[in-house]
């Protein structure tokens, strides 16, 4: 009876030990998952449409680990829609029993959603969300319908690694979801295709149906992120390079922004609106240096500042009287 007591005893430790060993790999593996793009829409205060001659802005993202100004979220017409059909987009300041807190990052407030307006049958949104230096990626986002007879009711997602050259959808967790009358929270992952991994051209589609309402209705969008894991080279990850420290002063600023940054060498800073739409690039060659802003209309820009050596990034926001 001892002996058998004491392999019942060294078995049980065994399964323990086992268990244990299997927890702390599964921490390991969750803890190394990376918030890499996220949208959280606040600064977004503008209405856009197409029109004959114009395309929509495409909207950077709030953070971005690899440049905001190429994570961009884009609506685009459907080839072969006609110029006269009018779709555009605009922000929403949802009510609270919308719940407009599924997938908050970054300690983000909930406030304003993005809202795509009808007739979104006619519209490809469109997720432009590098990957670069990351793997097992993970595309979440929030959203919601505006009723069940005028909203789309339903997303179809696709996918390219091409930039939009070709898309597939062979390599998606999920195919498609339905919208939902509060926000809801969707989760898309890249289950088999290795080729989204470390990919500089990767963009997500969401196209609607459901619904034929003309202009009437509208889905809304908040809080997307993109995460993954660092892929690492020899053990060392690829990005544990750190960003540049940068300073911005005065902030607001009239007529002239000084720059320090901690980067020895050629930087890259580039100025956008809040659509992200591009307004200036300059190079700096001195850790200090000033920009000329009084041309600038009174408002809000995202200021990226690029270390040429490194490739890393340093996003911020200033305002302009």
């Amino acid at each position: 009876m001892p002996i058998v007591f004491l392999q019942k005893k060294i078995m049980k430790s065994r399964t323990l030990l086992l268990l244990c060993c299997v927890l702390a790999s599964i921490s390991k593996t969750n803890a190394q998952s990376k918030l890499i793009h996220y949208w959280n829409f606040n600064s977004y205060t503008m209405a856009d449409s197409f029109t004959a001659t114009h395309d929509i802005a495409g909207i950077s993202a709030d953070f971005s680990t690899i440049d905001v100004n190429k994570a961009k979220i884009l609506i685009a017409k459907k080839p072969g829609t006609s110029s006269m059909w009018v779709s555009k987009i605009d922000s929403i300041y949802p009510i609270a029993t919308d719940y407009d807190t599924v997938n908050l990052r970054m300690s983000a407030a909930a406030g304003i959603a993005l809202r795509v307006r009808n007739p979104s049958d006619s519209i490809n949104m469109l997720f432009y969300v590098p990957t670069t230096n990351y793997k097992n990626i993970k595309l979440t986002y929030a959203s919601q319908s505006s009723s069940v007879t005028k909203g789309q009711l339903h997303q179809m997602f696709s996918y390219s690694t091409d930039s939009g050259a070709t898309w597939k959808t062979s390599g998606l967790s999920m195919a498609s979801d339905s919208a939902w009358l509060i926000y809801h929270r969707t989760t898309v992952t890249f289950t088999t295709d290795t080729t989204v991994n470390n990919n500089a051209k990767l963009v997500f589609k969401i196209t609607f149906n459901g619904n034929d309402t003309g202009s009437k209705g509208n889905n809304r969008f908040d809080n997307v992120s993109l995460e993954g894991d660092s892929i690492a080279v020899a053990g060392v990850a690829l990005n544990t390079i750190p960003a540049p420290v940068v300073t911005l002063a005065p902030n607001p600023v009239a007529n002239t922004l000084n720059i320090t940054t901690s980067i020895n060498g050629t930087a890259v800073v580039t100025i956008s609106d809040i659509a992200g739409k591009r307004i200036m690039e300059a190079t700096a060659t001195n850790q200090n240096f000033n920009l000329d802003v009084a041309n600038l209309v009174s408002g809000l820009y995202l200021v990226n500042i690029r270390d040429n050596n490194t490739g890393q990034s340093t996003n911020l926001k200033f305002i302009k009287q």
